[in-house]
């Protein structure tokens, strides 16, 4: 048993006895020495275009961008091309903003680009969230408000009627910048590979990412992608995100779409920090309508919203040896979809902003059909949730219904810090298609092994529309095998 598989995730000496890790989870890899750009790649340094010089480059050039800050670099790869990062090369979105006149205790500056247009839903006191031009006092971001009322140090807003950026605090002698450019490196070339690069303060939209490669086969490793305004980065069909850091974006950390697409060994954190609404799309990593999905050896924590999350149509999806931790929703989140395996997981106090009904779980499985989830280990903070089955009698776009039907809940390691929950729940009305579906649908949990720490009561468990007892639980058939210690006491 490896202890220090846990210390990243867990922030006291009780959780790391709560919850230790299965030897079977491997850590985060780390990333690559600094790459070394190949002999043969063409060197582009801060004063060079770098959309020029891929635009008269033929397929299958590599391009080595020098260190340094590259602002408002935008270009779209052709088939093959390669991209090669020295260590500390930055292309940046962003401009410097100036020309700031103070009025009325305010400050006012001329917008330098045309406004984009809206997308998506905000979380209330984030009502400005929709829009990708973002603000950056002397490197940091500040936060977009809706109305010149709610201006305050740390906020910015901007009047779109008159294309102005309005600041409560002095700009004099501070470094100001506006996210400008909408993506670093863009489009639908194939067999695009892009490594050792930082990429920020992009003004791209909601769900697409800096880096947005929407065609087959992208490889993107040991990148930094922080600041940018929707996603860090987005790929298609075959896409590869490998050692990554991933963190700070505006929206959501990673998104993609496709056939075998591969997360690994990436750093995430921080994601959503202009207030979407998760129940939207925002948080870690979200994935929609793709096959054979790997999320691998992930580190993925502190996001506002699931950590990770496939939805709507995902199937054959693989979740192994990630560590999931304090993001505010759940924390693996598999909906609308169909065969997944969930394994070798350990998943410590998600749902950190408290979901109402049974949302917010650990390991959060929703009209959907066909997950194995085994051999994870949980923390489930107070008022939590571990592993739940959620069927609403969900309606498919061409008829029929999502079944949450055939899901295995075996062999898991959950201990509740406090009051806590599982099992399986609906609220389908009694006429409805799915009504019964978690009791006669094929679910079963079993050989699970439940634990409170001292003091803590009694986890509950629901099965359909009851909640009940450990004991009456296994008198519905479930837990046959499953165990529950009440008071564990942790050693110090």
């Amino acid at each position: 048993m490896a202890p220090d598989l846990l210390r990243a995730a867990a922030a006291s000496t009780l959780l790391l006895a709560a919850a230790p890790a299965p030897a079977t989870v491997p850590a985060v890899l780390e990333p690559k020495p600094a790459s070394v750009c190949p002999a043969e790649a063409l060197r582009i340094t801060t004063e060079h275009s770098l959309s020029q010089a891929v635009a008269t480059a033929p397929n299958g050039t590599a391009f080595c961008i020098e260190a340094g800050l590259h602002r408002l670099q935008s270009a779209q790869p052709k088939r093959g091309q390669r991209f090669f990062g020295e260590p500390g090369a930055i292309l940046s979105g962003a401009a410097i903003l100036g020309g700031f006149r103070a009025v009325d205790g305010v400050w006012v500056a001329a917008g330098i680009a045309t406004p984009a247009p809206a997308r998506g839903v905000c979380k209330a006191g984030y009502e400005a969230c929709q829009w990708p031009e973002a603000v950056f006092l002397d490197g940091k971001p500040l936060q977009a408000v809706a109305d010149r009322a709610q201006l305050q140090p740390g906020r910015f807003f901007h009047d779109r009627l008159r294309n102005e950026f309005v600041l409560a605090e002095a700009p004099d002698g501070r470094l100001v910048e506006v996210a400008r450019a909408r993506y670093a490196l863009f489009g639908a070339a194939a067999d695009v590979t892009v490594q050792g690069l930082t990429f920020e303060k992009y003004a791209n939209p909601p769900q697409e990412g800096a880096v947005r490669g929407d065609g087959p086969n992208w490889r993107i490793e040991d990148c930094d992608f922080r600041l940018n305004s929707g996603a860090g980065v987005s790929v298609g069909p075959y896409g590869q995100v490998l050692r990554s850091r991933i963190h700070d974006n505006g929206q959501i950390g990673a998104t993609a779409d496709g056939a075998d697409i591969l997360f690994e060994g990436n750093a995430i954190y921080g994601n959503n920090r202009s207030g979407f609404d998760p129940s939207w799309d925002a948080g870690g990593i979200k994935v929609t309508v793709s096959q054979n999905v790997v999320f691998r050896n992930n580190d993925v924590h502190h996001n506002d919203g699931p950590g990770l999350w496939c939805d709507e149509s995902c199937e054959n999806t693989t979740f192994e040896g990630n560590r999931v931790s304090y993001n505010s929703s759940a924390g693996i989140f598999f909906e609308l979809s169909s065969k997944a395996v969930i394994r070798n997981n350990v998943l410590v106090q998600n749902n950190q902003e408290g979901a109402p009904w049974y949302w917010g779980a650990e390991i959060q499985i929703a009209a959907s059909e066909g997950a194995m989830v085994h051999d994870n280990v949980l923390v489930v903070r107070e008022s939590g949730r571990a592993i739940m089955l959620i069927d609403q009698n969900r309606w498919k776009v061409g008829g029929g219904f999502y079944k949450t039907r055939d899901n295995r809940v075996t062999d898991n390691e959950i201990t509740f810090l406090g009051r806590g929950s599982a099992g399986g729940v609906s609220d389908a009305a009694p006429n409805a298609e799915n009504f019964g579906i978690i009791e006669r649908g094929g679910n079963l949990f079993d050989r699970n092994r439940y634990r409170t720490v001292t003091g803590a009561p009694a986890p509950r468990f629901v099965w359909g529309s009851v909640e009940m007892d450990f004991a009456n639980f296994r008198g519905r058939g479930q837990e046959k095998q499953g165990s529950l210690t009440v008071g564990f006491s942790a050693p110090r």
